[in-house]
């Protein structure tokens, strides 16, 4: 397998792999876990991802940002502190917002006066959000950005979709109903760091000298 294909995003390439992931790669507790993935989807929309990792027997993934690096390359780093078999994974998705924002300030910067279709296109993204967010608070935000999209000038709304403001209450409500996920999720071993000391000390035995009354330590 090692590709994962849905309308939204490719995901490939995923490192690292151990033999393509035949096994497990190797690391110690505390260290970081650096994984990288081409990402990349037809026509212009924006894509985001995150980086998922899990201990083998919990249900639960953690995640992380990846961050886009170069071409269609993507970053994303962890850190594991369990003692265990874990698997980790990389998970896309078409960035509804940012490609909407990106369109309209386009547009907008382009001349182009007619943009009601995107205007209503925004503030139901803006509208949907509100439905997915956590907080009361930052519903009742997004409802309130939403209605301004809907009914403000094009100068307005070009503000507006460039708020600090929105952005952030948009990351952290975004719509990954059309996600792709790399599938199987590798695994990795993660070792006390005391293993790492002992596999060296016991590759230098005291006797490697063959001298059986004083050590070669």
């Amino acid at each position: 397998m090692g590709r994962s294909a849905f309308p939204s995003a490719v995901i490939e390439n995923v490192q690292p792999l151990l033999d393509g992931g035949r096994y497990p790669i190797k690391r110690i507790v505390g260290e970081d876990l650096v994984v990288e993935a081409d990402i990349f989807k037809d026509g212009h929309d924006v894509v985001a991802a995150v980086l998922k990792w899990r201990v083998l027997s919990k249900p639960a993934w953690r995640e992380t940002p990846m961050i886009f690096v170069d071409n269609d390359r993507w970053r994303g780093v962890c850190t594991l502190y369990d003692e265990d078999i874990h698997e980790y994974t990389v998970e896309a998705w078409t960035d509804t917002f940012r490609s909407w924002q990106q369109e309209f300030i386009k547009k907008f910067e382009g001349g182009i006066s007619d943009l009601q279709s995107e205007a209503l296109e925004g503030a139901a993204i803006v509208g949907a959000a509100a439905g997915r967010a956590p907080d009361r608070e930052d519903r009742q935000r997004l409802l309130e950005f939403s209605e301004q999209i809907s009914t403000s000038a094009n100068s307005e709304i070009y503000a507006i979709a460039q708020s600090g403001e929105l952005e952030v209450l948009m990351a952290t409500c975004p719509d990954r109903s059309n996600a792709a996920q790399y599938d199987p999720a590798p695994r990795v071993v993660v070792d006390r760091s005391a293993a790492l000391f002992g596999a060296w000390y016991e590759f230098f035995p005291r006797s490697a000298e063959g001298c059986g009354d004083r050590g070669s330590t």
